[in-house]
């Protein structure tokens, strides 16, 4: 194999659709990865790349390998931002582990460094040694087929082009090119997973078991990936068709969800939560799972997940908590829309005619009812009256049909002057009634 990686790195570039007029962010530790990374994106575009170095202070050496970097920078004449932070400091308050909070502070920096100076995209040294022991170590975890897909070649701005070289040839890279670098003795500390996947179960897989461990491993991510893929796209698709927004919550029918397979219901959960949070931070697979059981055996519930709280009724599946908007009584005028609250209602009017029935709408015989029509929220004591006879109140018509206890006073009430005629998505009354003599039909529906 040709020792000299940069034919394969241009390749990698190519796949990830890296053009020559982008400019691009090296995140630049020091150690051999990033060097390498650094080299050959100097080799490929020296005039349209910077390079980015976080000195975190865990370490005694922490200073000398930014001043190293720093120094390297210069000797290519290669643009370089050092940047220190208190990163024990937000440890300390915000209770996240060394790794995690280290990580999520580096890649925050670096994407508002790349913002702030023009940059279109963010490179990191990730490569396939990296990329086994997080399969190995996800599979060790019990993750399924979203954890096996392992690192993701490209997302967001960032960009790993090294994913599918080995840390070997990488070595070997700087051997050749007499590039210099820095090695962080904490990798070497079998106090993190990581690292005692890395110095010892990896090891002791090529040795006693499979000699290819690694290619095989990089392989299985390639495999899952492709196919993870797939399937989320269909359940993106599944949930972006169906969901809606009301009242600062997402809403999924009960009905699309539960034909769904066991596989395809857990992506469409996790869909919902990403479109309310915008991310998955500490979301796994119990919270997941607890919630589909939920939803399987309870007809009615409030579950409580990390920094967001899911609900549903019989019909409705809600992410995030209910957002009251407070609104006045209305006049809602024939031929007119009027919006209360999160809710839109309109009254149209037709002459003489039988109209096909549609979903969120009810027909009413118009010279039948006192006008004008009125919009209004439930007031103590309001009863309903109900085809068959009789009345029923309209709390207990709520705590029927399981409407949260919070959205009831701001739930809307369509009146004529006399009575109440139509409760979205609850009941209708049997005033108005449509009959063969109806000349007039007013159409009331919910948007």
């Amino acid at each position: 194999m040709d020792r000299d990686l940069f034919s394969r790195f241009l390749d990698n570039l190519q796949k990830l659709s890296v053009t020559r007029q982008d400019r691009i962010l090296v995140a630049v530790s020091g150690g051999p990865d990033s060097m390498v990374l650094l080299h050959l994106l100097w080799r490929y575009n020296a005039k349209k790349i910077g390079l980015f170095h976080l000195n975190h202070g865990f370490r005694a050496n922490a200073s000398k390998e930014a001043k190293f970097v720093e120094e390297y920078a210069q000797k290519l004449d290669i643009p370089a931002q050092i940047e220190s932070y208190d990163i024990t400091g937000f440890l300390s308050e915000s209770g996240e582990s060394k790794q995690q909070g280290a990580r999520k502070i580096r890649y925050q920096l670096l994407r508002n460094f790349a913002e702030a100076n023009g940059y279109h995209r963010i490179a990191l040294g990730h490569h396939g040694d990296d990329q086994a022991e997080t399969v190995l170590m996800r599979m060790i975890r019990g993750s399924g087929l979203h954890g096996l897909a392992g690192i993701p070649k490209q997302r967001g701005p960032f960009i790993r082009p090294l994913l599918d070289f080995y840390k070997e040839e990488l070595l070997q890279y700087c051997a050749d090119f007499e590039i210099p670098y820095v090695l962080d003795e904490s990798n070497f500390e079998p106090v993190y997973l990581r690292n005692k996947v890395r110095q010892e179960l990896l090891p002791l897989l090529i040795r006693e078991y499979n000699p290819e461990m690694v290619s095989q491993l990089i392989q299985l991510a390639d495999l899952a990936r492709e196919d993870e893929l797939e399937l989320q796209k269909t359940a993106e698709s599944i949930a972006l068709r169906h969901l809606k927004w009301r009242s600062g919550q997402v809403t999924f029918p009960r009905k699309v969800f539960a034909p769904l397979s066991t596989s395809m219901q857990r992506r469409v959960l996790r869909s919902l939560l990403q479109c309310y949070k915008g991310n998955l931070l500490q979301i796994g697979f119990s919270h997941i799972e607890e919630w589909r059981e939920r939803l399987r055996e309870d007809s009615s519930f409030r579950l409580s997940l990390p920094q967001c709280t899911v609900s549903a009724t019989p019909e409705y599946i809600f992410v995030g908590g209910f957002v009251a908007k407070a609104w006045a009584p209305s006049e809602l005028k024939l031929q007119d829309e009027l919006r209360v609250g999160s809710f839109a209602i309109r009254a149209q009017v037709f002459e003489g005619q039988i109209l096909e029935p549609e979903e969120s709408c009810e027909d009413f015989d118009l010279d039948t009812l006192a006008l004008p029509l009125m919009v209004r929220p439930r007031q103590a004591g309001d009863r309903i009256a109900l085809f068959g006879g009789g009345t029923k109140k309209v709390k207990d018509l709520m705590i029927d049909h399981y409407v949260p206890l919070e959205e009831r006073d701001y739930f809307p009430l369509v009146c004529d002057q006399d009575d109440i005629l139509w409760i979205p998505t609850l009941r209708r009354s049997s005033k108005g009634a449509i009959t063969k003599d109806t000349k007039r039909v007013l159409r009331l529906s919910l948007k």
